[in-house]
């Protein structure tokens, strides 16, 4: 239980990006330890992370979700247009919701190497072709990212995709979560 005050309301970000069924799924059912949450926006996935007793590195670009941060000690601020994220070290899960559709395709490969440093698990959301929302400049099929996550060393896999999709009930995972393996 997440005793941190952590309620799934927020003064800013999306709500819908809030699961915290799905974050205890991964940590029990998937024995996740360490995450790395690419976009993290406020922190509010990596402090629930950390509450269920897991290493957590988030990183944002953006100077108001640092200073909102949940978990500023454990913060970075990064601008993925610029160039890749190198962590010191690899984590169990790169976590990634909501984010990859806000960075232009010609600068994906720098988000992409860092979801490299996943070294069991990356899962992540994606916005299509044509969704609406704020500064959406990639959006790109589910097979788009399916082959380049997988160009990374790893297999997307439709049954975990399945699971996890049914442990968020809702939101932008359970429309369009998808679950990678490292192999």
């Amino acid at each position: 239980m997440v005793s941190n005050g952590i309620s799934g309301k927020f003064p800013h970000g999306d709500p819908t990006t809030w699961y915290p069924g799905l974050w205890a799924w991964t940590a029990s059912t998937l024995n996740v330890r360490s995450v790395l949450d690419v976009g993290c926006g406020e922190g509010h996935c990596a402090a629930y992370f950390r509450e269920l007793g897991c290493e957590v590195l988030g990183i944002d670009g953006s100077v108001q979700a640092r200073d909102s941060s949940l978990v500023k000690e454990c913060h970075v601020l990064h601008d993925f247009n610029k160039e890749p994220f190198i962590p010191e070290k690899t984590y169990d899960l790169v976590w990634s919701c909501e984010f990859v559709e806000h960075v232009r395709d010609e600068h994906s490969g720098n988000f992409l190497k860092t979801f490299g440093f996943a070294a069991r698990y990356v899962m992540m959301t994606f916005a299509e072709p044509g969704q609406l929302g704020w500064h959406h400049v990639n959006c790109q099929p589910a097979k788009y990212w399916i082959e380049n996550v997988s160009a990374l060393g790893f297999r997307y896999d439709a049954e975990l995709t399945k699971s996890a999709r049914k442990a968020a009930a809702s939101g932008h995972f359970f429309a369009r979560g998808l679950v990678f393996v490292r192999v």
